[in-house]
């Protein structure tokens, strides 16, 4: 084992033309101390391995490989250790190290490019791992929680048309699923939310008003979808009207307010946008739920400056 750290330390000195008095003002010890270890005379003290691999840009179990490769930099090793692994703290040990060069201007193209292939990864297996935790928390509800289970559905195809561009894949499937189990209001309102999603906003609107028809009362969250489509459509009135009556239906579900608030200070109506986020503040001081407050507040006061104007 001494020989192969010995010979380690030589080949990553040399390799980094850096001189045995450079490396030892910089690790604070003597060159004769450096000429020792690359000589096999003596071991470096162990609490120094970290601060020899960071200087010569490798981990400290590489020191101790008979097979040693030189990375060129420690940024290359790291993302190779994760393109090895996929494991989330190997990804943000080659991500700290990238964002430490570029704090210190040392990034190159290269860098950034493979920087551009970490993330990318990463975003890859967390949209991989969305989809399958949907998944588990569908299987684990659907015969003990069915209302849980199509709300986790529905967050699915968001996700599905959002994220991984499968709108019309979904569209299909609850077409079909609906075919199957045509007086299932919850596969319903994964079908007008599917439409929602992809954009397709004409056939949404058909669809969500047959549906609520259908349903008046049993999935509160169509009348949302029904007040998001309106609004694309520029039926504002309609719009509200649908909000409106599923904050009546469900009145702990604040998207329709978020919603209210948004359009009307896109409308530039922004007395009714101030009632809808104080009408937000209040049922978020009823549940007692301090933390999401700021967010109305901040809203409801930005648009009673602008009713001064």
């Amino acid at each position: 084992m001494n020989k192969i750290i010995t010979k380690n330390l030589r080949k990553l000195r040399q390799g980094k033309r850096l001189t045995q008095e450079y490396v030892a003002e910089r690790l604070g010890v003597s060159a004769k101390a450096v000429s020792r270890w690359e000589t096999g005379a003596t071991f470096p003290d162990i609490t120094l391995l970290p601060e020899i691999a960071r200087l010569y840009e490798v981990l400290v179990d590489d020191l101790f490989k008979a097979d040693l490769q030189e990375y060129g930099k420690l940024s290359n090793r790291l993302v190779g250790v994760y393109c090895d692994t996929h494991k989330n703290d190997d990804f943000m040990a080659a991500a700290k190290e990238l964002e430490r060069m570029e704090r210190e201007g040392s990034m190159e193209a290269a860098d950034y490019r493979s920087r551009t292939w970490l993330y990318g990864t990463m975003a890859e297996l967390c949209l991989r791992k969305v989809s399958e935790d949907f998944d588990k928390a569908m299987e684990l509800s659907k015969d003990t929680d069915i209302n849980y289970y199509y709300e986790m559905k529905t967050s699915k195809v968001i996700h599905r048309v959002d994220n991984l561009g499968e709108g019309q894949q979904c569209i299909d499937e609850q077409l079909q699923a609906i075919k199957e189990s045509p007086e299932n209001a919850g596969e319903w309102v994964c079908l007008v939310t599917a439409y929602y999603w992809a954009k397709q906003y004409e056939e949404c609107y058909r669809v969500v008003k047959d549906a609520i028809e259908k349903f008046p009362e049993d999935q509160p969250y169509m009348y949302c979808i029904a007040g998001h489509v309106c609004k694309e459509l520029k039926k504002y009135d309609e719009a509200f009207v649908y909000w409106e009556k599923h904050l009546e239906l469900d009145p702990v579900m604040l998207e329709a307010l978020v919603a209210m608030g948004s359009c009307y200070e896109e409308l530039g109506e922004y007395e009714k946008a101030y009632e809808a986020w104080m009408r937000m503040l209040d049922k978020l001081i009823e549940f007692d739920d301090e933390l999401s407050m700021k967010f109305p507040m901040r809203k409801a006061e930005e648009c009673k400056a602008k009713m001064g104007k």
